[in-house]
């Protein structure tokens, strides 16, 4: 017996229009158990129904118009309300005025944060309709006059910028690059169809300013290797899963969307951990270390902490040694330098009275210690360079550390009840 549903959901708007039986939504649901889709992408993965029956389906689930305007139809002076770019990003464009009312096309019913963004921007009143987001793009494309990518070999170069955006508006089913000494393409697979562009040959530092980790410190000289790479704020997809083949000839890059933030769910400390770690930090001053193999996962946890650990509208700043590359939206994160002004900043961080502050250090070598320890009430420290010994310097009340940056699985441990971790002094 299948599971049951709810009347208003997907499933159930398909099976009264008769496009899906009981069969269909079995399949779907375990297709959807194995690659953790939505159950209306799992029908189209399928192919028990077509991309345009789903965002129908969803038009009626969502009691929200169905519309397919020809892009002439749409007035310059209402698609001039958002630029080009914006439009590009969300996949979305504004098509019509009507009786004090915007109307805001979009290829998801869960896109109604940017009516709101769309209401705040002009002052209007914005309403929402639904289409399929190729027929959207390519609206955008043909309003704004923003011509379409290259074809390999046509000799114009693409930036590496411009076809991030290409693969994501819309998200595209998945892309990646050919790397090799001489030149770089670009390919995009959506709906079935691969387009292939020629790029402008400054893909990883592109990559390594984007993604979180860096791909410059993940890729390996040679083999397959796949990882998980969150994406900076205000870009889509979230995240997405990368997988590499490498060798001395080149690499092969491959970018599958992710959007269900299950890694970044994942990748945290139980519940039980936090709960003991909110509860010593709001009994008073608290140190805690932070420890992974390379310091990949310590850097990215450190930077998330404070805002699992306080309340609402801290004020945080990481300084790490890699600090471009560890991204959050709640705390300030920036690279600490080596340099002999390590102490005036630590200084001037002190005199900020934040809430929290995360710095790397290497213990065996720290000249700052006592002034890293009383920098805010919550210090967290992604600790490198750990000494052979396993012992940790004076003063950490808690470590976190994980076996693994690629996959972490966090243990806590009290310093004080642990022997093996006093430092002797």
């Amino acid at each position: 017996m299948p599971e049951k549903r709810p009347q208003n959901n997907i499933g159930s708007v398909l099976l009264e229009l008769g496009r899906i039986g009981e069969k269909d939504i079995e399949r779907a649901l375990e297709h959807q158990r194995l690659e953790g889709c939505y159950f209306g992408q799992a029908l189209v993965d399928l192919g028990i129904i077509e991309q345009e029956e789903l965002d129908f389906s969803l038009a009626s689930q969502a009691k929200l118009p169905y519309v397919e305007p020809p892009p002439g139809s749409i007035p310059e002076r209402v698609a001039s309300l958002v630029p080009a770019g914006w439009a590009q990003r969300h996949n979305a464009i504004p098509i019509s005025m009507e009786d004090g009312w915007l109307t805001l096309l979009v290829d998801s019913p869960l896109k109604t944060g940017l009516a709101d963004e769309l209401a705040r921007r002009t002052g209007m009143s914005v309403k929402l309709a639904l289409c399929s987001a190729p027929r959207i793009s390519n609206s955008i494309r043909q309003v704004y006059q923003i011509e379409s990518a290259p074809a390999a070999g046509s000799g114009t170069l693409v930036s590496m910028e411009a076809f991030w955006t290409l693969a994501t508006s819309p998200t595209a089913d998945c892309w990646g690059l050919s790397a090799r000494r001489e030149r770089v393409t670009g390919w995009i697979r959506r709906n079935g169809q691969v387009e292939r562009i020629p790029l402008i040959h400054n893909w990883l530092p592109f990559l390594d300013r984007l993604l979180s980790p860096p791909s410059s410190r993940v890729l390996p000289p040679q083999g397959l290797r796949k990882w998980r790479a969150s994406v900076r704020p205000g870009q889509a997809p979230a995240a997405v899963m990368v997988t590499s083949l490498s060798g001395p000839g080149g690499d092969e890059l491959l970018f599958v969307p992710r959007e269900d933030g299950r890694r970044d769910t994942a990748d945290l400390p139980t519940s039980s951990v936090l709960t003991t770690l909110r509860s010593a930090t709001r009994a008073g001053p608290v140190v805690i270390g932070v420890m992974s193999p390379s310091g990949g996962a310590s850097r990215q946890l450190v930077t998330g902490l404070p805002a699992l650990l306080l309340q609402a509208g801290h004020r945080s700043v990481c300084l790490l040694a890699e600090g471009g590359h560890a991204i959050s939206e709640t705390t300030l994160v920036i690279t600490l330098t080596e340099d002999g002004s390590q102490g005036d900043t630590l200084e001037f961080v002190k005199q900020l009275s934040l809430d929290a502050v995360g710095l790397e250090v290497a213990p065996s070598s720290q000249s700052h210690w006592e002034q890293i320890l009383n920098l805010a009430p919550l210090t967290l420290l992604v600790l490198t360079g750990q000494p052979g010994d396993g012992r940790l310097p004076p003063g950490i009340d808690w470590l976190l550390h994980s076996k693994s940056d690629e996959q972490p699985v966090w243990d806590l441990v009290e310093v004080g009840k642990d022997p093996a971790l006093r430092s002797p002094g």
